[in-house]
Order: C-alpha cells, then structure tokens, then sequence
C-alpha cells in the first residue's frame, strides 16, 4: 500500500471533526484534497472507511478498527522523530511553554538553571494560560509545550503525556467573608455569595449571573483577597502568593486533585530543547545536578 504519513493524518483529523470540510479547514487544505486523500486510502485498503450522510462523515465498523491502528502507526512516528530530534546536534533558537498555574513542580528554579546550562544559547519564553487557551496557542504556533488540566479528548492534532504528580484545588474567600464563618459551607451558601472564576473553564460554575471572571489564577487570588466573593485556586499559589489573607472554605468537594498533562502539537512539534524539557518534567527528575 501507498499511504503516507501525510494521509493518515487526514484521516485521523476526519474522523475525529466527524467531516471532510472541517478537517479541511484545520489542515489547510481544500475540501476536494481532502476527499480524494481519503478516497485513495479507502482504496487502498479495499473497503469503505466512512459512512457519508450528508455533511457529516462518520466511521465504519471498519473504520473505526483502521483508526486504532493508525493511532498507534502515528504515535510510533512521533517517538521516532523524537529520538531524531533528541540525537541531531542541531537545537531550534527559541523555546516558548505556556503552563498552567494549577501546578508548579517543585523543582522548577532548579529545572530552569539546568536549562540554561544545557542551552546556553537558547532564548526562553514563559507562559502563563490556562485550558482552552493553552491548546490555541500551541495550534496557532504561539507556544512549543503547554501545560494543563487533563481532559478526556484532545484534538487530533495535539499530543499529550500525564505528569506524575497531581496539582490540587482548594475553595477559599478572605478571612472576613461571610462564608468564612460557616462550619458546613453548602451548595445554597455558593450560590449566594459572588463566585470569581477563570473566563476560559466552564466547569462548576454555580451561577452564571452572578459571577465575576478573570483569565488566570493569580488574578482571581488578587480579587479574593480584596474580598470581591469566593474562588477556587490552586493550593501552592495561595500559599505562596495569598499573603495570609484568604482561608479555606469547608466545602466536601474540596480540596481536590487534580491530574496534570503535558501538551504539544504534532504539527509544530518541540526541538531538541523542548523534549528535554518534556522527558524531564515526565520523569519528575530531582537527582540531576548542576
């Protein structure tokens, strides 16, 4: 059979938008290249790999037996121009990561020293975004690795990988708040008082009228403590960052944990610089030396 790499990441990309004009937008390609890549691959392995029902597309039981194996045809790929990029002498001059602030790893000053005495000619940019906005930036170039809240399903085009330590969330106002002086907090006490909350997560929010938005942790700290209502933070950062301010509310959600994944994308993926931060951010490495 005659299919490429390039093939099989159209039909991956179709499968997952469940439509050819989708994935023909996403890959920036005309819907007709599309549909015919498809078609010669469909060809190719003598069976019909989608269902055509109008403008939606969807897998056959064949398919979706094709797409396993794709799946793992394509990861197996991305390891080997991992090792590529890992053993080429060459490093790309600029290393962008947008992390999330729902984690810092506890070696992180330490990680970075090490970073510079690798590549001391590397140019660093640190990020900060969080869910939906990490993913965009990798999409649209603007950063090399990311750092999130794991979800289920990401995008076709983004590769991803679970850090071993867990980051957790807490539930806290200022010591003043009201909320402060009840021993049960409820989820009637949440939906009376004001809940500041990041604009990108769309998860337990409890009223959305009655709500105040930020694009990050940090700020939602600094409104918290100015007693603006209640927030769910990141237990490093108000222990870190909350100036002795803010108190934990007793709420039996809460703390929670919460997992962690490192993302990239396989369309940009990182260089050499990059997947030495990525194996030593997965390995959890706190045995390297200066």
């Amino acid at each position: 059979m005659n299919y490429s790499i390039e093939t099989l990441r159209t039909f991956i990309e179709a499968a997952s938008l469940k439509s050819f004009s989708a994935a023909a937008r996403k890959l920036n390609k005309s819907q007709s290249t599309v549909s015919s890549t498809i078609t010669g691959f469909e060809d190719d392995m003598g069976f019909e790999l989608f269902e055509r029902k109008g403008r939606e597309s969807t897998l056959t039981f064949a398919g979706q037996k094709v797409l396993s194996l794709v799946e793992d045809i394509l990861a197996a790929d991305e390891r080997l121009q991992a090792l590529r990029i890992e053993l080429s002498p060459e490093m790309e001059p600029r290393l962008s990561c947008v992390f999330s602030d729902m984690y810092q790893p506890p070696y992180s000053e330490k990680l970075l020293k090490i970073l510079d005495k690798e590549f001391p000619h590397l140019e660093f940019e640190f990020l900060v975004a969080e869910n939906d906005d990490v993913i965009n930036m990798l999409q649209n170039n603007q950063a090399h690795i990311g750092m999130m809240e794991s979800r289920i399903e990401y995008p076709a085009d983004i590769a991803f990988a679970r850090l071993p330590i867990q980051g957790e969330l807490g539930l806290y106002a200022h010591k003043a708040h009201p909320l402060v002086k009840e021993k049960q907090i409820t989820y009637q006490h949440l939906t009376m008082n004001r809940q500041l909350r990041l604009s990108s997560r769309a998860q337990f929010v409890i009223n959305s009228e009655k709500n105040w938005q930020a694009p990050n942790y940090l700020l939602l700290l600094e409104m918290a403590e100015q007693e603006m209502g209640w927030a769910i933070l990141p237990t490093w950062l108000v222990k870190q960052f909350g100036h002795g301010l803010l108190m934990s509310l007793n709420y039996d959600q809460f703390p929670k944990k919460i997992d962690i994944d490192l993302v990239w994308s396989r369309n940009n993926p990182p260089g050499k610089a990059g997947y030495w931060m990525i194996d030593r951010l997965l390995k959890n490495d706190l045995q390297f030396s200066l």
